[in-house]
């Protein structure tokens, strides 16, 4: 019995499953319509029409509410487009209303207990019948109760799941972010930087100074600045700078290392800390360290339409020892991106090219806005009393 509701669940959870869960549930919805509609004892092609096009406008609504408003609008707070959205579900309801009552009278179909219904509206025309105040006070009484409910039901379950998501958020957060920034800091890169900067120093190298700037500011962001729920795009290109100008060291001309940053004018906008990095780090571990010929390593980055693109390339050798491309960085920076960002806010993909010999990696993720600049002190009342 458990093994069949375990394979009844996991069956729920494939796309089939949500089909047949959402035709079983639009299912009810039509007999719920017809019990309501059959009460007003019309033939049955009348009520039949009352239900297809309530039917048609809860449907469109549903998943216009499901896939656009929530997501794009709701999280973001776009009220005004919320609203605007609702408003849009509205009225497309109230024009199949409306044309649904024209094609009736003009066949002759309303009969004399429905007249006065149809003809509140009919009477006034298109504009007056639809876009009128009068018209929509009255027809938001027949939209509430018919074809509302589902996108209520909706609203109630994205609460639900958000407040459950913020619990397990702040359960798993704390656990996530200790394991994930005791991975950051490599080692095996940190003994071979000290003993690079070691070399430097016996030498009375120049560089010397540069290499625990670079060190001291990867430690310092590490410890201290990352641990914002936020920080600016700027804020992690340095500490993008700072972890490759080392590398550069370490390496020397054994791997050529490029780096494309995006363009100027994206700085201000903010991101989780530390998401970009792993990604980095894994390519000099996956194909710098394990290479035995000469390596190469890619990154670009750009942001178009508040979205940050980034690609991350590398080469390996076809004969080091193979491992998994991945480790506690790529676990965890993946449960991050979860915990942080809605579905449709990210995407990452992850490849590896055997033929060519290349791994490569590709996020694309919604940046938040730059945080607004505080307003200017008022002269009436100062920002700070002495």
């Amino acid at each position: 019995m458990s093994g069949a509701w375990q394979a009844a669940r996991r069956f729920g959870g494939t796309r089939g499953g949500r089909v047949l869960r959402h035709l079983g549930l639009w299912a009810l919805f039509v007999g719920f319509e017809y019990v309501v509609f059959s009460q007003w004892q019309q033939t049955p092609l009348v009520t039949w029409g009352f239900v297809v096009k309530d039917t048609l406008a809860a449907v469109a609504g549903f998943y216009f509410f499901s896939a656009v408003v929530l997501p794009r609008w709701v999280l973001s707070r776009r009220w005004l487009l919320t609203l605007a959205g609702l408003a849009g579900i509205y009225y497309l309801w109230a024009l199949l209303s409306y044309g649904y009552y024209a094609l009736l009278d003009h066949q002759g179909l309303i009969s004399r207990d429905a007249y006065a219904y149809m003809h509140r509206l009919l009477d006034y025309g298109l504009v007056g019948g639809v876009f009128a105040w009068r018209a929509v006070s009255m027809g938001l009484n027949d939209f509430v109760v018919t074809v509302f409910p589902p996108i209520l039901l909706r609203f109630i379950q994205f609460l639900l799941r958000s407040g459950n998501r913020s619990l397990h958020l702040e359960r798993e957060n704390l656990h996530l972010e200790i394991n994930f920034l005791r991975a950051q800091v490599n080692p095996h890169f940190l003994f071979n930087t000290l003993n690079n900067l070691y070399v430097l120093v016996a030498r009375q190298d120049e560089r010397a100074p540069g290499v625990v700037d670079h060190l001291a500011h990867l430690m310092r962001y590490t410890v201290y600045e990352a641990a914002a729920p936020l920080v600016t795009l700027q804020q992690e290109l340095d500490f993008l700078a700072a972890y490759l100008e080392l590398e550069r060291l370490r390496y020397g001309q054994q791997v050529s290392i490029r780096y494309q940053p995006p363009a100027p004018g994206s700085e201000a906008q903010r991101l989780t800390p530390l998401l970009l990095f792993p990604f980095v780090e894994n390519a000099f571990k996956h194909g710098a360290d394990s290479s035995l010929d000469a390596a190469w390593v890619d990154i670009a980055l750009s942001v178009a339409a508040g979205q940050l693109h980034l690609s991350v390339r590398n080469s390996f050798s076809p004969g080091a020892p193979a491992r998994p491309f991945g480790g506690v960085g790529l676990v965890n920076v993946r449960q991050r991106l979860a915990l942080h960002y809605a579905p449709a806010d990210y995407n990452l993909t992850i490849t590896h090219d055997a033929a060519a010999h290349t791994y490569a990696v590709g996020l694309t993720l919604r940046l938040a806005p730059a945080t607004p600049a505080p307003a200017a002190p008022s002269a009436f009342f100062p920002a700070a009393f002495p």
